[in-house]
Order: structure tokens, then C-alpha cells, then sequence
């Protein structure tokens, strides 16, 4: 298969990258563009974890000469292999504007600007004009989620949209379940809502069960933190040795996690040295999952 490297241009040590490429029996040959490489290789998959490499990218239509009907019959044809697409449209040393090319080109396939799937066309004039096409997903280097399959993340009475937004964030990065301690749940609803819309990421689907109050929740070693807290991250540390499914629960930016609460949790932790200023809900977060991936 012919694909095409774009290369990261401050990791780049060229020759060590073509030797592995050789090594894989790839044949790397320089692209026009400067900071990419084509190469053929039996599987292109093996070169996705290169430093050196930022995105891989498909040959869908090698070099041809440029007409609209050519171009318009090649677009239908690898169109076909997918259900939506983005189309990015370069031209080089060519008079022709990208928006006029881009314009007859969606009509020809299912356009959606949030689509994986990405055609990049390329036209450029070289003692004459050519086209080509490629492909790419846009495609994110997923680390291991498992290993915080055991944590979850409980909120007692969130207030703030940006506070909301912040521990969302995080429970979409490490895979956590989120729930939350509310009075009212179309209000917390709401808040839901908003904070998933400046918060980036996939967050359509991610469920959010509301509770009225921490004795709902069951099957879980339930872990509050709070200044009053008569345990430190030594303790915390040994809980995370174990096999236990673990909540991790916090309190509201103004009062932080209530006396019910603290009632209720199977250990109360405090956080780092200082016992004047606790950390918000989602900085404790973010310095407990670091205890957490140091241990696992």
C-alpha cells in the first residue's frame, strides 16, 4: 500500500526514521511538500507509533492529470468507501481558487465538518496541471483506560458551570463514571447541560446518574476529602492497592464537602501539606489520579 508520512518536524531525525521504515521492507521515497515522505509498505499500520511521524496519511488517487470530470469521477468512486467525509482542498503553483474546487466537490458526497473521515485533495501545476487524493481518520493515540476501571467520581452539590466542566473533562480523559449528590435534578440537569457545551470532547452520550444523598449509592469504598480530614495520601495510597471498586467524592467550591457527608464516607482524606486552602474539586482530582497512575 502507498501512503504518504507527515512528519513532526522538531522529533525528526530523517535517516533513523527511513532505516526503521527499511527495516519494516517499506520503500520511502521524498514527497514534493516539504516534511513528508511516501512510502510503500505492506502494512502501514505498523508505522503508527513513530515518534517522528505526526499522520498517516492514504494514496485514495495518485498523481493524474486535472480535469473537473476526472476529479468529479474519482471523488465519487472513494466517496463510496465512506459515510460521511471532510474535504480539505490545496492547491499549489495553480491559479485556481480552493473554494471554487471545494464548492462542485460537496455536492458529491455526504459532508459533515465534525466527520472522522478526511479527504484531502491536492492540486497542483507542474509543467501541467495534476490532481491526487488522499485519506486520513482522525485518529487519537488512546493510552489504557482499564487501569482506572475501579474509580468514580461523585460531586456533592455542584454549583458552578466551569467547575462542572473541569471534572468532566478529566472522567472523559481516564474513562471514570461520574455521579452526582443534588436536590434537584433538573436543575443539576441544567448545569449538566451548559458544561458540556464548552467543555471539548464526545460528552453526548456521557451519562450522569443524581442521587439524593451518598447512602443511595452502594458497592463502592466511598473516599471523601476534605481540610478535615484525619488521613493523608499514605492512606490513600493503600486504599488504591486494593482491589476495591473506589468512589471518589468531593464537595462544592463555597463549602466544600458536607457534614452528612463526611458522616457517611468510609475515610476522609486530606490533600497535600496545606490546611488553609483545599484544592477545588477537580485540582484534587487531577492530583489524585497522579498518586493513583504512579502506583498502577
Amino acid at each position: 500500500m502507498k501512503c504518504q508520512l507527515v512528519l513532526r518536524k522538531f522529533d525528526l531525525n530523517l535517516g533513523l526514521l527511513k532505516s526503521k521504515i527499511n527495516a519494516l521492507k517499506g520503500v520511502v521515497e521524498s514527497d514534493f511538500i516539504k516534511d513528508r515522505l511516501n512510502v510503500e509498505i505492506d502494512n502501514y499500520r505498523k508505522l503508527k507509533y513513530f515518534k517522528e511521524i505526526e499522520r498517516i496519511l492514504i494514496f485514495e488517487k495518485d498523481m493524474t492529470s486535472f480535469s473537473q470530470e476526472s476529479l468529479r469521477e474519482s471523488v465519487l468512486r472513494i466517496a463510496g468507501k465512506f459515510k460521511d467525509a471532510k474535504i480539505k482542498i490545496k492547491v499549489y503553483n495553480a491559479r485556481i481558487p480552493e473554494n471554487a474546487i471545494k464548492k462542485k466537490i460537496i455536492k458529491l458526497i455526504k459532508f459533515n465538518e465534525d466527520s472522522e473521515n478526511n479527504l484531502l485533495i491536492e492540486v497542483f501545476n507542474d509543467k501541467g496541471m495534476y490532481y491526487r487524493i488522499l485519506s486520513f481518520k482522525n485518529e487519537v493515540k488512546l493510552g489504557d483506560k482499564n487501569k482506572y476501571r475501579n474509580l468514580s467520581v461523585l460531586l456533592e452539590h455542584p454549583r458552578l458551570v466551569e467547575d462542572v466542566s473541569d471534572v468532566l473533562r478529566l472522567c472523559l480523559i481516564f474513562g471514570l463514571e461520574l455521579k452526582v449528590i443534588h436536590n434537584n435534578k433538573s436543575e443539576f440537569l441544567k448545569l449538566l447541560n451548559k458544561a458540556k457545551s464548552i467543555t471539548k470532547g464526545k460528552l453526548s452520550e456521557f451519562n450522569v446518574d443524581v442521587y439524593r444523598d451518598l447512602n443511595e449509592i452502594k458497592n463502592f469504598k466511598k473516599i471523601g476529602f476534605s481540610k478535615n480530614g484525619n488521613e493523608n495520601e499514605e492512606k490513600l495510597k493503600s486504599v488504591f492497592k486494593s482491589d476495591e471498586k473506589i468512589l471518589l467524592v468531593f464537595g462544592n467550591d463555597t463549602f466544600g464537602l458536607s457534614q452528612d457527608s463526611r458522616d457517611r464516607v468510609d475515610m476522609l482524606i486530606h490533600l497535600t501539606p496545606d490546611y488553609k486552602k483545599p484544592l477545588k474539586a477537580n485540582q484534587a482530582l487531577a492530583y489524585i489520579l497522579g498518586v493513583y497512575s504512579s502506583l498502577v
